[in-house]
């Protein structure tokens, strides 16, 4: 937790509610920047019991305690600022949590519209379930003795309702499993529902990996061709599915989504006003399924949202609405990533050091940095640059961006030594002709959301000469049909991607994955950044960094504040 100075910011949102209130205090001064302070850090309120009677810095050399808790709850209700759940203010206290209104709303609507959800009945007829079931799931190869057939249970719960979280780590089979549930789903509501089924994800990348995974996966279900022809392919991003325009969406609460089942795969990146802009669009009879890790990083903006589904559908006794996936069909067990992802998401720093020490596990390496910062970030520099030469050869604008997929550098900061920024710096000095803006090569990633172009926050792309336009420079993005292109000066807000963050992994997977860990330990690192670049490699994966920083890492666990689990908890359907 920042527990610096205040920044104008802060001070600014502070003296406007002061000013609305017409009361002068340190009360609601503190509980105004303490709460921009802990949005701006992910969380969706504040806790106002956490700081309660606590020395907090104000500005420099000068700090202020903090109320008691029953103080500082009389004063603020008696503000004229923050009110109760359901009354128009600012503020809206819910003892001990103080959000803002718009953050307020948006957590009731994702609470109610579970808590609906996953009381209501099964979408489809339950007649020939079982038979369906055990045709679409046979017993899996290798199964020991009475295993569960998890994927089979997802199923069934998946339309036994009409809200359903199916989580899993990484080759646990969750897109398999979908596209299982989207041939029972069609074989028991028969194929006129095939026009209301809709795929989505949070970004273009992850979206085009869903729409693959599908395409690939409907070839081995036992299910006539007919039917399997029928199972939908194509997935929009969140933002397209939703028809957002900058001013607004074409669906909403006003103008529902025409969909009878809608799967958003990679839900741990999710914030809370998109997912409640999407639960809103959703007519009553719609199916949602979410599909994710929710041990990975929570998304960028407010919210851990889809882990503090899962946890209030578990300690809420909802638990027909929470499948989770156990057996990895990507990772054996004698895996080296799959054995360095479970220590780090046990939180054993020495395990996980001692399975990348292991000479034993191929798919794994670690390469303590010492020394001064030049030497590796030549190292790393060579070998983006063999990565970039492979690229270049790509007979095609869609071999090129298959290769990319093959390779990635990812880092745990922007800045810094081993900071993303200084990476894609040196990577483009050394490749870029002329210090280049526009190079062929060069991997950008939209860091704005176009809605125009249809391009959004984290899709890649790559700059190439275009063979259809006398090798003019263009960027290929990858697209439905293959790719589409668009003239590098069009571009929306965007970076260069030679190296990526962990967070801007998210939705991506690479054959082999270099790990870059600062010098020195950050507020950044923690156990679910270290999971998340882990379970980004399919094929291997190094991790370059000091013993201290990486065990001190998978100690550290995030926690955002929200309210979410409570209500869940609180107001579970009867009958659970």
């Amino acid at each position: 937790m920042n527990t610096g100075s205040f920044s104008s910011l802060e001070g600014h949102f502070a003296a406007f509610l002061l000013r609305l209130s017409g009361q002068a205090g340190p009360e609601l001064d503190l509980a105004a920047r303490l709460l921009t302070r802990q949005m701006a850090q992910g969380h969706i309120c504040l806790d106002l019991e956490e700081f309660a009677g606590r020395e907090v810095p104000l500005t420099e050399g000068q700090t202020l305690t903090c109320p008691g808790l029953d103080t500082w709850l009389d004063r603020l209700g008696n503000s004229g600022v923050a009110g109760e759940p359901g009354q128009w203010r600012p503020l809206i206290l819910e003892p001990p949590l103080l959000y803002l209104q718009l953050y307020w709303q948006y957590e009731r609507q994702v609470a109610d519209f579970i808590l609906a959800r996953s009381s209501l009945g099964p979408p489809a007829p339950a007649e020939g379930l079982e038979e369906n079931l055990s045709r679409l799931f046979p017993r899996p190869a290798g199964a020991v003795g009475d295993e569960p057939d998890w994927q089979r249970e997802a199923a069934r719960k998946a339309l036994a309702s009409r809200f359903c979280v199916i989580t899993g780590g990484p080759g646990t089979g969750k897109t398999t499993t979908v596209a299982r549930i989207l041939a029972l789903y069609l074989q028991l509501r028969g194929e006129e529902a095939a026009d209301r089924i809709f795929l989505a994800a949070p970004t273009g990348k992850a979206a085009a990996r869903l729409q693959e995974a599908i395409r690939h996966a409907k070839l081995g279900l036992d299910c006539a061709p007919g039917l399997r022809a029928l199972i939908p392919e194509s997935a929009l991003t969140l933002h397209r599915l939703l028809g957002a325009t900058g001013r607004g969406s074409r669906y909403h609460g006003g103008n529902k989504l025409p969909a009878g089942l809608v799967v958003v795969d990679e839900a741990s990146m999710v914030d809370l006003p998109l997912m409640a802009w999407l639960m809103a669009a959703l007519p009553e009879d719609c199916v949602l399924i979410l599909l994710g890790d929710r041990n990975q990083l929570a998304s960028v903006q407010p919210g851990a949202v889809l882990g503090d589904i899962c946890q209030g559908l578990r300690d809420g006794g909802m638990s027909q609405s929470l499948a989770e996936l156990h057996r990895s069909y990507r990772f054996a067990g004698s895996s080296g990533i799959g054995r360095l992802s479970r220590a780090v998401n046990d939180g054993d720093g020495e395990a996980a050091l001692a399975v990348l020490t292991d000479e034993s596990c191929a798919d794994v390496r670690w390469l303590e940095m010492e020394g001064e910062a030049g030497g590796f970030q030549q190292r790393i520099v060579a070998r983006l640059a063999r990565h970039h030469q492979r690229i270049m050869q790509a007979a095609t604008p869609e071999q090129a961006l298959q290769h990319m997929g093959e390779f990635a550098v990812l880092a745990a900061l922007r800045r810094g030594a081993c900071g993303v920024e200084a990476i894609n710096r040196l990577a483009s000095e050394l490749l870029a002709p002329r210090d280049a803006l526009a190079f062929p090569g060069r991997p950008v990633m939209v860091s704005r959301n176009h809605y125009g172009l249809q391009l959004y926050n984290g899709d890649t792309g790559l700059i190439l000469p275009d063979q259809e336009a006398d090798s003019e420079l263009r960027v290929f993005f990858p697209s439905e049909d293959g790719v589409r292109k668009l003239l590098p000066a069009r571009l929306p807000e965007h970076e260069t991607a030679f190296a990526l963050t962990v967070h801007k992994s998210q939705g991506s997977e690479f054959d082999r994955v270099v790990l870059l860990l600062p010098a020195e330990p950050s507020p950044v690192l923690s156990r679910e950044l270290l999971y998340t670049g882990i379970t980004r490699a399919v094929k291997s994966v190094e991790i370059w960094g000091s013993r201290k920083v990486f065990v001190e890492a998978v100690g550290s666990r995030i926690r955002r504040r929200s309210g979410l689990v409570r209500a869940l908890v609180k107001e579970k359907p009867p009958g659970c």
